[in-house]
């Protein structure tokens, strides 16, 4: 049993001056009341994210489809947190395992959004909640062209998933219908997996509760400073999300054809990087004083000019185009470039360089 001052709970009671107790369970319906909103909203927005997949959009779970999950992945691999983009890259070169993954993250998302909105095992659908938004956070949290919209929803959701997990989900819920109709005490797992009063006493509930409170304030202000570099400093970017950037390497010549390969490691998701022009030129000339080759737009878009290989197609890519050759975030591709037929060998040292379409560009010397 727990008292509370019943001056506290009503006029009525703190005009008689007389003390009130409301017992453990009540004051647990109370609490996980309070909280209703939090654990709706929460359980909307994995709902919402499964059920695309499922249900509304489900090229997102078709490999054969540009608009396959994996699409994002590649987008999100450049920028993942921890070294997580060699991992990525191990996933997304086996393609039955990434489909095993997509599905079964999706229907994990799925599980959590449907448990926390009817209130069924909402202490372990919170648990696999700050796994979800912790898996978002090391993937996605660097995104957002426009504003910080991964990191957002992730320690949004870590921290609405702290809650749910403290509270449980109190009289509207499925857990304390099954609570209500059971004939014996629950048991302390049960307690700590569904919903109802925790089995700790009012220093535990306080100290578990600090604990996670930190744990989500942290968790939220770290990844700021690690993705955006902005506690202590304006606003930066670990990632650079609004500009393109394209790595080159392996460049080497044979039968008739100039290969590169390419690989955007950053800029937004929401458009490409689109070469404009490849110049290929003694290491030592000025500009392109003596190229070899100078492909302008025109040529690079002409079908079948260029010959592209892309290492993650169908997804995000690198494909011709009426400007060129655009290629997405995160994607990697071989690029081959033909030699004029003309062109003789020659030990001099050679250069690739790479302009988009906003003047940038990129260059790497050509293996003998």
């Amino acid at each position: 049993m727990v008292s509370l001052e019943s001056g506290a709970v009503g006029s009525i009671s703190a005009a008689q001056g007389r003390k009130s107790s409301i017992s453990e369970t009540s004051m647990w319906q109370i609490v996980g009341a309070a909280v209703l909103a939090n654990r709706l909203v929460l359980g909307w927005v994995y709902w919402g994210g499964a059920s695309r997949r499922f249900i509304y959009a489900t090229q997102k779970i078709d490999p054969t489809s540009p608009g396959y999950l994996g699409n994002k992945l590649v987008h999100a691999a450049p920028g993942a947190a921890f070294g997580v983009e060699s991992i990525l890259h191990w996933l997304l070169s086996m393609p039955a395992l990434l489909q095993f993954a997509v599905i079964f993250f999706s229907l994990v998302e799925l599980v959590v959004g449907v448990g926390l909105i009817v209130g069924f095992a909402t202490r372990f659908m919170s648990i696999l909640g700050l796994g979800l938004a912790t898996a978002l956070m090391i993937i996605f949290g660097w995104m957002g062209s426009t504003c910080l919209d991964e990191w957002t929803m992730a320690a949004n959701g870590f921290a609405m998933a702290s809650v749910t997990l403290m509270a449980g989900s109190g009289p509207y819920s499925v857990d304390n219908w099954m609570l209500s109709r059971s004939k014996t005490q629950p048991s302390a797992l049960r307690l700590w997996l569904t919903s109802g009063p925790l089995p700790v006493d009012r220093k535990g509930f306080i100290r578990i509760s600090s604990i996670l409170g930190m744990a989500a304030f942290i968790f939220t202000v770290f990844f700021y400073g690690y993705n955006f570099d902005g506690i202590v400093s304006p606003l930066g970017k670990r990632i650079d999300n609004s500009y393109p950037h394209m790595m080159l390497s392996n460049a080497t010549v044979s039968g008739g054809l100039l290969s590169v390969n390419s690989y955007v490691n950053a800029g937004p998701d929401t458009q490409g990087l689109y070469i404009v022009r490849a110049v290929l030129a003694p290491s030592s000339a000025k500009g392109q004083e003596g190229a070899i080759f100078d492909y302008n737009a025109a040529q690079l878009s002409q079908k079948g000019f260029v010959k592209i290989a892309n290492t993650y197609a169908p997804w995000s890519s690198c494909k011709v185009v009426a400007y060129g050759v655009r290629c997405e975030l995160g994607s990697k591709a071989n690029l081959g470039f033909p030699l004029p037929e003309t062109a003789t060998k020659t030990s001099t040292p050679l250069t690739l360089t790479l302009y988009d379409i906003e003047g940038k560009k990129t260059a790497i010397a050509v293996n003998d």
